[in-house]
């Protein structure tokens, strides 16, 4: 398999998995199941991305500068963490609840920021929106 082909097949599996969180049941296992596994796809995407740039800090500028990556970003955030714990009603809980604020630490929740309160399923389309297109893969 081509690197092309590697990158294409992890944007499908990020597909595969909004799709499920999109038609999970609210609070259902799986939807619980979905929300961690396309938290697990966008990391993926986004390790290939961040490989692409000649440095931490360039990714980092790239990131910051767009609004669906600075979500990738908050997405990022909770990384090894139960991310369907953090969702209610089919959205983010808001940074100052205190189910986030016992399981991010302080970076965790700077970053978490920019997904708190927000839809569930648009964040993740957001963040494969911004990943695709960073990998030069959007969808025309």
């Amino acid at each position: 398999m081509s690197d092309l082909e590697y990158l294409a097949t992890l944007v499908a599996a990020l597909d595969a998995e909004i799709a499920r969180v999109s038609d999970a049941e609210s609070g259902s296992d799986e939807q619980s199941s979905a929300i961690d596994d396309a938290v697990a796809a966008v990391l993926r995407l986004r390790s290939k991305v961040k490989a692409g740039y000649p440095g931490k800090k360039a990714y980092y500028i790239a990131v910051s500068t767009d609004p669906k990556g600075i979500r990738v970003e908050g997405i990022a955030a909770l990384q090894g963490k139960r991310a369907h714990e953090l969702v209610r009603d089919g959205g983010w809980m808001h940074a100052d609840s205190s189910t986030v604020l016992d399981l991010l630490d302080d970076d965790q929740l700077g970053r978490y920021r920019a997904v708190a309160g927000r839809g569930v399923a648009q964040t993740f389309r957001d963040s494969r929106e911004y990943l695709s297109a960073a990998l030069g893969l959007a969808e025309n």
